[in-house]
């Protein structure tokens, strides 16, 4: 059997067969260059002339208050799921269990982290949010130092200009948690500490258990590949490079299997309830998310005032720069690039987030980053690597047009009132709220929306029953306590806002669609309606707010 000389991660010289499982191997785990290809210095990209870690966290902060009416805002509280994580709080401290005894589809380290922030400070949205800023930081900080270490001018560019659609700022623990764990098991990985990342990847599975297994997967490949590589594979090998996964999971099993019961801990990590309302709701590329690319009423500048066209290009580059790579490796017996490992493992979770687990047109947004630094990482192989990436420079800079220009219109247009519990909304909303107040808060009314928290926010409202009144999260036994909530009262507020639509007409099944009978329609507006049982006003004597007149 032939064999030649290699040199392992450390620089040492040791000589192995060229087997089949060998030569795969050396592609994926081999971090020399390729020809043709630019190696920065060891461990790190070529050196910007900026601190780039510094820049994020101060366009961060620029971004925190450019956003800030969108982000402490009243309808994401009140009526939208950012309020549901405050109402899963609350049927916490009253006993209930997540999972078994309310809706939730996530992992149980998000839910831990805000018990433990609700702990110290008040639950409410101000913390809400600030445990989300949080986790922004500490993505804003690992995404950072990955970019130090793996590109140059180019990527480093990249990753300040498309921060504003990467960073998960002011989302639910689950959705601001992840990212974190993700990007610094890259980071990790990018520094030849496959072990520590699979360890990160272990406990993203406990956040949202979806991505994690892909991750931890694909991590476990390039372990045995590296070990097969350097003829160490063997039982006591792989159980050390496990190891630092093994006392992740089985710490946290401990604790949230304590914490939550063990049944609600090992439940939540089977992505069943997500997979169920994916289905419900009619998400994938065979439901709705052909409107990223499409909708009625679309008009150009869609296309370019959004991240969707720098969406599609980077996919295009990202799979085409892997794909070239791997062959000229395979075909033309051509070295791997030194990082080809983590631009292929971007590759791989990007496609397999694509095709495995897309929801809906708007959720390119959860793995934008992942796009983002697998792109960047490409900068060292070639110049032309590194124009391409300058161009896609370009186009993130005018994706953030849409988001930018709707924070100025919010700043402009809406204003905080401690009628609305001092978040922001628009004043004709606020007007109709305090209609709504003045004619309902004596009644004890309850009010009807698939999540939010209204009814903590507003003490007069009748107290929630469940987090996520959602289809497919929501338990049989939660939508027959709602129902009945909302059976026995005698005022009905039900939320319509323009960008929400109607909770009761958007619902799948037939559970509520009784709910408003024999009642009449006594308030009317743009934002809000509300319902009496017979026997109130009838429709000549109806409540009108000025904006409802030109329905």
């Amino acid at each position: 059997m032939r064999e030649e000389l290699e040199t392992d991660n450390r620089g040492a010289a040791v000589r192995e067969p060229r087997t089949a499982c060998f030569s795969i191997a050396v592609i994926l785990t081999n971090r020399t260059k390729i020809k043709g290809s630019r190696t920065f210095p060891p461990g790190q990209g070529r050196p910007a002339h900026w601190p780039l870690t510094a820049l994020l966290v101060t366009e961060l902060g620029a971004l925190s208050v450019i956003l800030w009416p969108l982000l402490y805002n009243f309808n994401k509280f009140a009526f939208w799921d950012w309020g549901g994580y405050l109402v899963a709080h609350y049927l916490l401290q009253q006993g209930h269990t997540p999972v078994t005894g309310f809706g939730w589809q996530y992992g149980l380290l998000p839910l831990l982290l805000q018990e433990i922030g609700f702990h110290f400070a008040r639950a409410d949205p101000a913390t809400f949010l600030a445990l989300s800023f949080l986790c922004a930081i500490a993505f804003t900080v690992a995404i950072g130092s990955f970019g130090k270490h793996e590109s140059g001018a180019a990527g480093q560019a990249l990753i300040l200009l498309s921060l504003p659609f990467t960073v998960a700022l002011g989302s639910d623990l689950p959705h601001a948690l992840e990212p974190v764990c993700l990007t610094i098991g890259l980071l990790l990985q990018a520094k030849g500490k496959r072990p520590q990342a699979l360890a990160l990847a272990t406990a993203a599975c406990f956040t949202k258990p979806v991505m994690a297994y892909l991750y931890g997967f694909i991590l476990i490949v390039f372990l045995i590949l590296d070990l097969q590589r350097r003829d160490r594979l063997s039982v006591k090998d792989l159980t050390r490079a496990l190891l630092p996964a093994w006392c992740t999971g089985f710490g946290l099993i401990l604790v949230l299997g304590l914490t939550f019961t063990w049944k609600a801990l090992f439940t939540s990590l089977i992505p069943l309830s997500g997979a169920h309302v994916y289905r419900l709701l009619h998400y994938g590329w065979s439901g709705s998310a052909p409107e990223l690319f499409y909708f009625p009423g679309v008009r150009a500048a869609y296309y370019i005032g959004t991240p969707v066209t720098f969406w599609v290009i980077a996919t295009v580059y990202l799979s085409a720069a892997v794909s070239v790579a791997s062959w000229r490796t395979w075909r033309r017996n051509f070295r791997a690039p030194r990082n080809y490992e983590i631009v292929l493992t971007c590759a791989l979770l990007h496609i397999g987030f694509i095709t495995l687990f897309y929801g809906s047109a708007s959720s390119w947004i959860y793995y934008a980053y992942i796009l983002v630094m697998g792109v960047a990482t490409t900068e060292c192989w070639n110049p032309t690597a590194s124009r391409a990436i300058w161009v896609l420079c370009v186009l993130a800079a005018v994706s953030n047009y849409s988001q930018l220009k709707s924070s100025v219109i919010a700043w402009k247009t809406m204003e905080r009132s401690p009628i609305i519990s001092g978040l922001f909304a628009s004043p004709n909303e606020i007007s109709e709220w305090e209609n709504v107040t003045s004619m309902s808060e004596d009644k004890k009314p309850a009010l009807f929306t698939w999540d939010g928290a209204a009814d903590l926010l507003f003490p007069w409202l009748s107290k929630p029953v469940a987090a996520f009144i959602v289809p497919g999260m929501a338990s049989g036994n939660e939508i027959r306590q709602e129902v009945q909530q909302l059976d026995t009262t005698k005022t009905l507020i039900i939320p319509v806002i323009p960008e929400l639509g109607n909770p009761i007409a958007k619902w799948p099944g037939p559970e509520f669609q009784a709910v408003l009978h024999r009642r009449t329609l006594v308030f009317k507006g743009l934002y809000f309606e509300v319902y009496e049982r017979d026997g109130g006003q009838g429709m000549s004597e109806l409540s009108r707010s000025p904006e409802s007149g030109r329905e």
